[in-house]
């Protein structure tokens, strides 16, 4: 690499490469269906294996699908959709349930239409709420066997809401989180992408180091050298999420 190719250099091209990964999403999801807002409320939320998690989306709307996908072979679950629901915790709604039959990760998928602002409600119902205080904390929103664990406020639009869940057993109490691998064509993508990342990040730092033996380096530099990291961790996340989320839907 020329030594002119100075780290402003580097930096701007890392946000160029960010910006039009971004781009590039935004892109896909216009592709497909229209749906250009997507919500990952919550990430590996963990459901006893027989409890039914439910999404709750008010006011209530008829543009409303749903699909559950097991990550593990032989996931078992049953899943239902209504748009006109009664709930006594909350009134007239728009429901999605799921019950998780066995152990394991398996995806939500939600898409929906509303044309007024509207919430949706994350929440299980269950029978073991001491489960739930030592997964999801104990502070619980808790109304008969029903639990919330979340609400959230969006603009009227069309809208993907993605949610990983983890199945557990009665006995099981494992903290450790699974981790999703990509499919092999993605992860060697993803391994030549993360290669790339960490090479202009070692020639960034050690030019830098090297000039400072020699000359004054300016704190200007330093900084930008760690701005230029901190973006190459965050675009290495990026990446990892659409490489894993690409292989979930089965591309």
């Amino acid at each position: 690499m020329p030594r002119d190719f100075s780290i402003q250099r580097l930096l701007y091209m890392t946000i160029l490469v960010i910006f039009m990964f971004q781009a590039s999403l935004v892109e896909a999801y216009l592709g497909e269906n229209g749906y250009v807002n997507v919500d990952r409320p919550v990430n590996n939320l963990d459901i006893l294996r027989g409890d039914v998690f439910v999404v709750f989306i008010a006011p209530r709307t008829e543009n409303l699908s749903a699909k559950c996908q097991p990550l593990n072979r032989g996931g078992s679950f049953d899943l239902s959709v209504s748009t006109n629901y009664i709930s006594t915790y909350l009134g007239v709604v728009s429901v999605v349930g799921v019950q998780l039959n066995t152990h394991g990760t398996y995806k939500l998928t939600i898409r929906l239409s509303n044309s007024k602002p509207w919430n949706y409600t994350l929440g299980v119902y269950t029978r073991n709420v001491r489960f739930y205080e030592e997964y999801w904390g104990k502070n619980l929103l808790a109304q008969g066997t029903f639990i919330e664990r979340a609400r959230f406020f969006r603009h009227p639009g069309n809208w993907t809401i993605i949610i990983t869940l983890k199945s557990h057993s009665q006995t099981s109490h494992s903290l450790i989180p699974s981790i999703i691998l990509p499919t092999p064509v993605n992860m060697a993508l993803l391994l030549t992408i993360w290669i790339l990342i960490i090479y202009v990040n070692s020639f960034a730092f050690i030019d830098t180091y090297f000039k400072s033996k020699k000359e004054s380096v300016s704190n200007a530099r330093w900084i930008m050298v760690g701005v230029m990291m901190l973006i190459s961790v965050y675009l290495a996340y990026q990446i990892y999420l659409f490489a894993a989320s690409t292989a979930l839907e089965g591309g």
